[in-house]
């Protein structure tokens, strides 16, 4: 009788392996390869209502038609202040909040005094639901203090403080998840350098700059990287902070701009932006057309500093 043949080790691990990537590979072909792909052939297309018909739509070859009017949109009015915003949003939270997190996390690390106290705050916004903590940071900001220090506007109402005022609470709230990973990145530092870093004389300084950042740059990096992919796409929780989708020119960044039009948009809006600049709405080709210039923009700036930043590793592969 012929003896079965059995799979070996390796090619049961394989197929398990494959059996366990499948169908996470399926959902992102679906849910967001097929969707992006609908997304670019919609920005060179032109939609019609057919003539003579309540309902459909004629197609029609658009060139670079949508990617005009985008272009000729930001340069009107207050619209490019939503790059600006966003420019300015992205710039804090890359210098400020992840400078200020890396130093938090190295303190709590590090178990100084206050440490206990400083992991709490911090991590507080991922125990409360962003929902909540953006009212009660709303009412602090506007009722209490206006009735505490007498004030005719609330921070939030107040045009010169409302940008300043959401820009700190994303901040903050973005130290919550940077914190957890930078701390647990620290944690996985080999004590027995730190130990013979301080036989030598090394002070905390100069671990953190020699030791500390060096060990944990992979993780870095990826914060730095993802802080460029989604410099365009951050809404500064501006919905949920005003209850509303109409909120002033001075506030609005690229992120919100695009999920307001996209919300109060139609494939052929009742009122065009091009008839109407000031009330009309962009339809979704041009939205799809921005968001394929966004994409043109941040795509190479992300994978460039990618590998600028695995250029300088101070550690090996």
């Amino acid at each position: 009788m012929k003896s079965k043949k059995t799979l070996t080790r390796n090619a049961k691990r394989n197929i398990f392996f494959g059996l366990m990537v499948v169908l996470p590979l399926l959902q992102f072909v679906i849910f967001y390869g097929i969707i992006n792909l609908n997304t670019i052939f919609m920005a060179f297309k032109k939609y019609e209502p057919l003539l003579g018909a309540d309902v459909g739509y004629a197609t029609s070859f658009a060139g670079f038609e949508n990617f005009k009017v985008v272009i000729e949109m930001l340069s009107y009015g207050e619209n490019w202040k939503m790059i600006t915003n966003s420019l300015i949003l992205w710039f804090f939270k890359l210098v400020v909040g992840l400078t200020m997190s890396i130093l938090f996390s190295y303190y709590v690390y590090k178990r100084r005094r206050g440490a206990r106290f400083f992991r709490i705050v911090l991590f507080l916004p991922n125990v409360i639901s962003n929902l909540i903590m953006v009212y009660l940071f709303r009412y602090l900001v506007n009722n209490a203090m206006q009735t505490v220090f007498d004030m005719q506007f609330g921070l939030l109402d107040n045009p010169n403080t409302n940008f300043g005022t959401i820009l700190f609470f994303n901040l903050w709230l973005g130290f919550a998840s940077q914190t957890l990973l930078f701390t647990s990145a620290m944690s996985s530092i080999n004590e027995s350098i730190v130990e013979a870093a301080h036989i030598d004389g090394a002070n905390s300084i100069t671990e953190l700059f020699h030791i500390t950042l060096p060990m944990i740059y992979p993780t870095l990096t990826v914060f730095i990287v993802i802080g460029i992919a989604e410099m365009f796409v951050d809404q500064m929780s501006l919905i949920t902070f005003y209850d509303k989708f109409s909120i002033l020119p001075n506030l609005r960044t690229v992120g919100y701009y695009l999920f307001q039009q996209a919300y109060e948009s139609a494939i052929i809006p009742t009122t065009s932006w091009v008839t109407n600049h000031d009330y009309g709405k962009l339809s979704y080709s041009e939205l799809s057309a921005f968001g394929v210039m966004i994409s043109l923009v941040i795509i190479p700036i992300s994978f460039g500093v990618k590998k600028f930043l695995e250029s300088l590793s101070p550690i090996g592969d």
